[in-house]
C-alpha cells in the first residue's frame, strides 16, 4: 500500500524543473525605461522646483495630500520597474537599434554588457529602488529636501548605469574657450553673436 500512495505522489505533483516560469517578459529594458522608469522619475524630478524669473521666485513643491499622493505614486511605480528589470530574459530593445550618439553603444553591443555583467546591472536596479524608497519615505514625511535629495541619489543611479551600459564612452565637446570670438554669448533667453 505505501508502494501505491508513493506512486501516487510522484504523478500528482509534477517536477519543479518542468513548471514554467510565472514571468515571462514582453516589454524591452528600453520601453520599460521610455514607460515606466523615466516617466516615474520625472514625477519625482519634477516634483519640487525653485523657478526664478524677472516676475520673482516661486517655490514649487508638494503642499496638498492629492499632490503628495501623486508624488508617490511615482516613487512605487520606480520601485516596482526595478523589478522588471531584472527578470532574466528581457531583451535591451523591441527591435535592433543603433548607437543614438558618438561614444553611445548599438542595442547589440549593450545586450552583450548587460549579459556579461549582470550583477553589476542588477546592483544598479537595486540602488533605483533603494533611491525610489529614500522618494516614499519623503512623501510619507512629507519632506520636500528629503524628495530632492532622493531625487538627486536617483539621477545618480540613471546616470551611472548609463555612462556603465549605454553610453561608456561618451564624447562631451570641450567647453568654447572664453577668448574664442566665435563662440556664443548667452544673454537673459537669447544667443548674441
Amino acid at each position: 500500500m505505501a508502494f501505491l500512495l508513493g506512486a501516487c505522489a510522484r504523478h500528482d505533483t509534477p517536477p519543479a524543473a518542468a513548471q514554467p516560469s510565472p514571468q515571462r517578459p514582453i516589454a524591452s529594458i528600453q520601453q520599460l525605461m521610455q514607460v515606466e522608469v523615466d516617466t516615474a522619475a520625472d514625477g519625482i524630478w519634477d516634483a519640487v522646483a525653485t523657478i526664478s524669473t524677472t516676475a520673482g521666485t516661486e517655490e514649487h513643491q508638494p503642499r496638498t495630500p492629492e499632490e503628495w499622493s501623486t508624488v508617490k505614486n511615482a516613487a512605487i511605480t520606480l520601485i516596482e520597474a526595478t523589478n522588471l528589470l531584472v527578470i532574466p530574459g528581457r531583451r535591451v530593445g523591441a527591435n535592433e537599434f543603433p548607437a543614438e550618439a558618438d561614444g553611445a553603444l548599438d542595442s547589440v553591443r549593450i545586450q552583450e554588457l548587460v549579459e556579461a555583467e549582470r550583477p553589476t546591472f542588477n546592483a544598479f536596479a537595486v540602488a533605483l529602488r533603494e533611491g525610489a524608497l529614500g522618494a516614499v519615505a519623503a512623501t510619507d514625511a512629507k519632506d520636500p529636501a528629503a524628495l530632492v535629495k532622493a531625487g538627486g541619489e536617483i539621477d545618480e543611479v540613471c546616470e551611472g548605469c548609463h555612462l556603465k551600459f549605454w553610453y561608456p564612452n561618451q564624447v562631451i565637446p570641450a567647453f568654447p574657450d572664453p577668448k574664442d570670438p566665435r563662440r556664443p554669448i548667452f544673454r537673459a533667453g537669447k544667443i548674441a553673436r
